[in-house]
Parts: structure tokens; C-alpha cells; sequence
């Protein structure tokens, strides 16, 4: 399975936009029903995003941002997103296991009823608040159906009362927090947030290398033209990628001998570093 390192926002609004969006360059693309989408609008927005999976060939993930929790959206967004065929569901304002746990029961039923598979269709919650960086590990370990956590740092910021600044020394703690949760929990490395200036591809930059070292392995987008930058970012490069060969290679021969410590370039590897050295051969096809 290749790994994504985008995430597209696209406004479900414009079947013209969602076309752009899943023949732009994106691992994976997310058809917005909550922040892009003005309160009359929801229903058509709805109607648009599932109309559009039923109707159209599509070649990558796609993903429905539903309306959170606290509104009365929410589970006509998941059942659009189950019936269209969709991957899965960003949760916004994802705060406590509890919650994620009703939405995820919601989840099960709703495929059940479908006829679709438990193991075809993702929850990914949105951690954009201070009581969800705080209980990130309880929205992580909430159920089977959350494989990755996804950070939203505007709101956050907003909720939390502080600036957001080139130099992101405000979202050390929350990112830290978000991947050791996920790391605790079991699950896979966490999404990070979108950056919203889309004529600085600078700070764009700056901002997904402070990610990606922090232990987030993608990034979301708000635009196309952001996409190549994040890719060179979470995309290791060729050297790297061929060292992993060589571990992986050398580690499983060995181990089929019954050693599970061995020297790979002079470096020792044991199985944590076979383990990240099989994570990054997800990269390979990119």
C-alpha cells in the first residue's frame, strides 16, 4: 500500500471544483461539508459530494469532512459519505473518546446496512482544540475504525488564544502531544495541519519540515499548487529510500537465519529499524 502525503480540501459545493481537485496530484482528497459550506447550503453540498462519487470514475481516496458532533449534520454527512462510497470521514472538533466512540457506532451501523466492509472505511478525527490535544491518546485508542489522527491548527490557535508565527514555536506542544498519543495508541503517524498562505511556498516549506521532524508523515492542503512542496518534503529521497532496501533485504535474510540483530552499513539493525526501514519502502512508487 503506498503511503499519502496529502490531504486536498475541496469544497463540496462545485462539481467543476471536485473534478479539479481529484485529477490535481494529490495522494488523497477530502470533499469539504463543514467549514466551506454555508449553513443553507449543507443539504446541496451533501447531495453534490454524493451524486458525485455515485456518478463519477474516481482514482484516488476520497474522504467527507462532516459537520461536527455539537450540529444537526453529522450523521446525514457520515450516511452520504458510507452510501457515495467514499474512503472515510474527517471529524472536526474531535474532543473525547466518548464522542468519536458514538460516531464510529454510527459508522458501523450505517455499513452494516450498506453492505460495505468495517475494514474499507476510515474515521480520522481532527484535533483543532485544546480539550482534544489533551485527550489526543483517548481519541486515538477510541476504536478499530481510526487509523491516523489529523491536527488543525487554526482553530486550535483560535481556541487556545494565541498567534500563529513563521516560526511555530506555539505548536510544539500540541503537535508533540498529538504524535506521542498516536505513537501510545498504536495507530499510524498523524496528518498535519493546512498552512494558509498560498503565496509563500517558503514558509510552506519551513512549516512541513517542522512536521514531518516533529513525526507527522503527511500534510492537508487548501490548494494544488501547495502539493508539490509537501511532496518534496514527505517524500525521502532516493538514497534513503535505497538504504531501506538494503536493510530490509539484509534484516529478513537474516532473520529467516534466526538472527534479529545484525550490521547494515556499519550501522546495527535490530527490528525497531527494520520496522522504519519497511515504513519508508511505502514511499518507493512515488
Amino acid at each position: 500500500m503506498s503511503a499519502k502525503r496529502s490531504y486536498l480540501f475541496v469544497p463540496a459545493i462545485s462539481e467543476k471544483m471536485m473534478g479539479k481537485a481529484l485529477s490535481s496530484g494529490a495522494d488523497s482528497v477530502i470533499f469539504d461539508l463543514e467549514d466551506a459550506v454555508a449553513i443553507n447550503e449543507k443539504e446541496i453540498a451533501r447531495e453534490r459530494a454524493k451524486n458525485y462519487l455515485l456518478n463519477h470514475l474516481v482514482n484516488k481516496d476520497v474522504y467527507i469532512r462532516i459537520n461536527d458532533f455539537t450540529t444537526v449534520y453529522w450523521r446525514s454527512d457520515i450516511e452520504c459519505a458510507v452510501e457515495s462510497g467514499a474512503n472515510g470521514i474527517i471529524v472536526p472538533k474531535a474532543e473525547s473518546g466518548s464522542n468519536m466512540k458514538v460516531i464510529c457506532q454510527s459508522v458501523l451501523e450505517l455499513l452494516e446496512r450498506s453492505g460495505r466492509k468495517e475494514d474499507r472505511f476510515e474515521v480520522l478525527p481532527l484535533i483543532e482544540t485544546a480539550s482534544g490535544v489533551h485527550f489526543a491518546y483517548e481519541i486515538a485508542n477510541s476504536h478499530s475504525l481510526v487509523p491516523r489522527l489529523v491536527f488543525g491548527s487554526i482553530d486550535y490557535s483560535l481556541d487556545i488564544d494565541c498567534e500563529l508565527t513563521d516560526g511555530g514555536e506555539e505548536l510544539y506542544y500540541a503537535r508533540s502531544q498529538i504524535v506521542n498519543a498516536s505513537r501510545a495508541a498504536g495507530i499510524g503517524s498523524p496528518v498535519d495541519a493546512v498552512y494558509p498562505d498560498l503565496s509563500n511556498e517558503e514558509g510552506l516549506s519551513r512549516e512541513a519540515l517542522r512536521a514531518r521532524n516533529s513525526g507527522f508523515k503527511s500534510k492537508l492542503a487548501i490548494h494544488p499548487k501547495q502539493l508539490n512542496v509537501i511532496h518534496n518534503v514527505f517524500t525521502p529521497d532516493e538514497k534513503v529510500l535505497q538504504e531501506a532496501r538494503e536493510i530490509v533485504e539484509a534484516f529478513e535474510e537474516a532473520e529467516l537465519k534466526g538472527h534479529a540483530s545484525i550490521s547494515v552499513r556499519n550501522k546495527l539493525v535490530d527490528y525497531p529499524v527494520y520496522k522504519k526501514a519497511k515504513g519508508l519502502l511505502q514511499y518507493s512508487g512515488f
